[in-house]
């Protein structure tokens, strides 16, 4: 399986702001979103990622093809947060967000913070499953409405 997840670049800024409108209307099923006046979600979370230090877009690709994004970011020393992910529908149940999770992991050594909406059963599966499959144990807690996987990632 030829997954990637790449640094996005600054000629992906467009690519993420569409990816960024899938998702939003992804979450809108679970969370009160507002469609602004131009017929787009806010993307100034998404921005965020692009303008600041310790803040990395990645692009995930399956064979070539763009099928989805994350969003790290530094929020303490030694500890990253996966901020986003998105997998688009048609690639998902193939092993691509698995397999992006795993390389995202590796790249950023250290704890990691994964928070995921309870309200949404299928990324909660997702999230549980993927963390234990990789080998990591993690502990959850509940913070306002996320649910939050903390874990330690010290292989090479």
């Amino acid at each position: 399986m030829s997954i990637t997840s790449d640094l996005a670049t600054v000629d992906e800024t467009d690519l993420l702001l569409e990816l960024w409108q899938l998702y939003m209307q992804d979450l809108a099923r679970f969370r009160n979103l507002i469609v602004e006046n131009d017929g787009r979600y806010r993307d100034d979370r998404l921005r965020t990622y692009l303008a600041y230090e310790e803040h990395w877009p990645l692009v995930i690709r399956s064979h070539g093809e763009v099928a989805g994004f994350a969003l790290v970011r530094k929020s303490k020393p030694d500890t990253h947060v996966v901020g986003e992910f998105f997998i688009k529908p048609e690639f998902r149940r193939a092993g691509v967000g698995a397999a992006a999770v795993d390389q995202i992991l590796q790249r950023f050594k250290g704890n990691w913070e994964i928070p995921f909406q309870s309200e949404n059963p299928i990324g909660a599966i997702f999230w549980r499953k993927t963390i234990s499959k990789l080998g990591y144990e993690a502990t959850e807690s509940n913070l306002l409405q996320d649910v939050w996987l903390r874990f330690t990632n010290t292989a090479n």
